[in-house]
C-alpha cells in the first residue's frame, strides 16, 4: 500500500488493522508454548456430553466445563498443508471449505486443530472436523439459553494420555453462532488494556513530576547560581587587571628598564646619563672601541631612534656615545 493509501485510511479500517495484527501476534505467540502445556486444560474442564435427542447437555461438576459431541455427528478427516499459524489455517479453510468437506462453508461449520508438525520439509498434519450447520444452530441455541457457556466443544471426550481433542467453540464464534468469545474473556482483556493504559499513565506522570521536580531544584538554584557566575567574572577580571599590572611593571619599572638596558649594552660599556622622558629614553656615556652598541640594544629588543658618535677623542674610559630609544609612557 501507497503512503497516500495510509493517509486515507478510516478509523474503522485502522481498528480492523490493529485488532487483526493482536491476533496474529497472540497466534504467533501461542506457536511458542508446548502443546503438552497447553494441552493441560482440559483435564481441568468438567465434561458435559452433549444429548442430540433433548438438545441439553449436563456438566460433571461445578466450575469450568466442555461440552463434549458424539461421535456420530461430526465429520473428521485429516489433511496435510505448509506451516502457519492458527489464524492463517482457518482462513485457508473457509477458503477452500468445499473442496476439503462434502457439505462445505454453507453447509458445515469447520474446525480444525494442528496433529504434528515438521520443521524440516515445512509440513504440518491437520485435523478437520465439521459439524452440520443444522446442527450447529442447535447447539448454538442451547449454549446461549445455558446460563453457564462452555469453555470448549470438543468433538471427542479427551485421551487418558490428556491429549486434548479439536475444539469447535472458535468456529462456532467464527461463524457467529456464538456470540463473542465469552464475557469472562472481554472482561478480562478490558482489565488488561485498562491496567496497561494506567500503567502507561503512571510512567507518563512520574516522569513529568521527576522533570517538575528538576524545574523546581534548578529555579531554587537561580540566585546562587548567577552569584557564583558574577563572582567567577570579577575574579577574571581582577585576573586579569593583575596580569596587566605586572606586565607593566616589567617592562616600565624605572629600576627594571635600568637592569634591561645595563644587560643589554656590550661588555665594557660605562653610562654618565640615563634620562626617562615621557616617550624616549636618552643614554650617553663611553663604549670600548670597536663595540657595537646600536646593535646590541637592537638585539635586546629595544627600538634605538637615534645613535651616534660624541665626535670627542677617546678618553681613558672609552669612546663617547649617544642614544636615544623609543619607549611608551611609564
Amino acid at each position: 500500500m501507497s503512503v497516500r493509501g495510509i493517509l486515507d485510511v478510516d478509523m474503522a479500517m485502522l481498528g480492523n488493522w490493529v485488532s487483526g495484527g493482536w491476533r496474529w501476534w497472540l497466534d504467533e505467540l501461542a506457536d511458542f508454548v508446548p502443546r503438552r502445556w497447553r494441552n493441560r486444560s482440559s483435564a481441568r474442564l468438567a465434561m458435559a456430553p452433549w444429548d442430540e435427542t433433548h438438545a441439553t447437555f449436563q456438566p460433571e461438576r461445578d466450575g469450568a466445563f466442555a461440552v463434549v459431541l458424539p461421535h456420530g455427528l461430526v465429520l473428521h478427516r485429516r489433511i496435510e498443508s505448509p506451516l502457519m499459524g492458527e489464524r492463517d489455517l482457518a482462513s485457508m479453510i473457509a477458503l477452500d471449505a468445499r473442496r476439503l468437506m462434502p457439505l462445505g462453508a454453507e453447509g458445515a461449520v469447520i474446525g480444525a486443530r494442528v496433529v504434528a508438525r515438521d520443521d524440516q520439509i515445512g509440513r504440518m498434519a491437520v485435523e478437520l472436523a465439521a459439524l452440520p450447520r443444522a446442527s450447529a444452530k442447535v447447539l448454538a441455541d442451547a449454549i446461549a439459553a445455558a446460563p453457564r457457556a462452555p469453555m470448549r466443544v470438543y468433538t471427542k471426550m479427551p485421551d487418558a494420555d490428556g491429549d486434548e481433542p479439536l475444539d469447535l467453540l472458535p468456529a462456532l464464534h467464527r461463524a457467529r453462532l456464538v456470540a463473542g468469545e465469552g464475557r469472562n474473556a472481554a472482561t478480562a482483556w478490558a482489565i488488561l488494556g485498562f491496567l496497561f493504559a494506567l500503567n502507561i499513565g503512571v510512567l507518563v506522570w512520574r516522569d513529568v513530576a521527576s522533570v517538575d521536580a528538576l524545574s523546581a531544584v534548578v529555579d531554587q538554584q537561580d540566585s546562587a547560581v548567577g552569584v557564583a557566575h558574577r563572582v567567577i567574572d570579577r575574579m577574571h577580571a581582577q585576573n586579569s587587571l593583575i596580569a596587566g599590572v605586572l606586565a607593566a611593571r616589567h617592562t616600565r619599572e624605572p629600576l627594571a628598564m635600568i637592569g634591561h638596558v645595563a644587560n643589554a649594552l656590550p661588555k665594557g660599556c660605562w653610562l654618565s646619563k640615563f634620562t626617562w622622558t615621557a616617550d624616549t629614553i636618552r643614554l650617553s656615556g663611553f663604549h670600548p672601541h670597536d663595540a657595537d652598541v646600536a646593535g646590541a640594544l637592537r638585539r635586546a629588543g629595544l627600538p634605538v631612534i637615534r645613535y651616534s658618535d660624541a665626535g670627542e677623542a677617546p678618553t681613558p674610559l672609552g669612546e663617547p656615545f649617544e642614544a636615544t630609544l623609543g619607549m611608551g609612557k611609564p
